[in-house]
């Protein structure tokens, strides 16, 4: 018997007798889902989660991710690639989409219990899970390519990271000193260096990964602010692909991973230092809806890191 032992009865309680989800189930964005398909979802997340993801806890403790320097990438554990890849191929981590995105159209407060459960029994799974709801966050707030960049995301599994922090600007995000240059293409060369990035190298489970970067816009035209205001998101693969199939070009961004993080828990989750554009090869981002409005876009990020942190509480 593994070591994950759920609740499903305390988040029904929770789900219909507290917050009586019941009552908009069937209606408005959520007029597909009904009660039994929710109790069904938990049921079968549950019964995911308490087998494969659960088992891969103990064994990518003790065997966690293998950082490659001299390739920029990781091995992950076999065990977490088995973890994501039934989570995928049974589709929870859609669970949070609406149904236009091809997810399951149910209650943030149902998504949210199964990432309890998730995070419960191996809370790095659900790290590694964030790929489809940034990109959620990418359609959410991007200009038209970057709406269709975002469903190719979302289809062809990509990963995906948020990218905040740097050496010298913790939690004083406007201190940050990564800078972004305007390209004649449009286009937008990200240069700086990123700590503490969640997920960052997870190169064997995924083709690609996109980071979602904040970074301070300057060039010829651009007018520069102080602190958070002056800040802009960019949308940073690690790959290059094809903007409208998303097959990958087979050329590298410009965007290496340079360290990973030695902890004393959660080890399977790698937490990673970023490099733009300082290995011989530009990384080349595109401003998130064609306006600096970074701080605000980010927290749509924001708010889902601190739900999950919330959770897994």
């Amino acid at each position: 018997m593994g070591h994950y032992k759920s609740n499903i009865r305390d988040l029904e309680f929770n789900l219909f007798e507290v917050l009586k989800i019941q009552e908009h189930l069937g209606t408005g964005p959520f007029a597909e889902a009904d009660e039994d398909t929710t109790r069904t979802v938990l049921s079968e997340v549950n019964n995911l989660v308490s087998g494969v993801v659960a088992d891969s806890f103990e064994d990518a403790d003790r065997n966690p991710p293998v950082f490659h320097p001299e390739k920029f990438d990781v091995t992950m554990p076999e065990s977490v690639k088995k973890a994501i890849k039934a989570t995928v191929e049974a589709g929870w981590d859609r669970i949070s989409l609406p149904t236009e995105l091809g997810g399951f159209g149910i209650p943030p407060t149902v998504a949210w219990s199964a990432a309890e459960l998730y995070t419960g029994a191996n809370a790095a799974v659900f790290f590694y899970m964030a790929g489809k709801t940034f990109a959620k966050i990418l359609h959410d707030n991007g200009n038209e390519q970057q709406k269709q960049w975002a469903q190719i995301a979302i289809d062809r599994n990509w990963g995906s990271t948020m990218v905040l922090t740097e050496p010298d600007a913790g939690s004083d995000v406007g201190a940050g000193r990564a800078k972004a240059f305007k390209q004649d293409d449009g286009s937008w060369h990200i240069e700086g260096v990123k700590r503490f990035i969640t997920g960052a190298a997870q190169d064997d489970m995924t083709e690609n990964i996109f980071h979602l970067v904040l970074a301070r816009p300057e060039g010829p035209g651009i007018e520069t602010k102080p602190g958070t205001k002056g800040l802009g998101l960019f949308f940073v693969p690690a790959h290059h692909f094809d903007s409208e199939t998303g097959e990958l070009t087979g050329e590298r961004n410009g965007v290496f991973v340079t360290g990973v993080e030695h902890k004393m828990g959660i080890k399977a989750s790698t937490t990673c230092e970023l490099t733009f554009g300082q290995h011989g090869t530009p990384a080349k981002g595109w401003l998130v809806g064609d306006k600096i409005d970074g701080i605000a876009q980010m927290f749509d990020v924001i708010e889902h890191a601190r739900m999950m942190v919330g959770t897994k509480a």
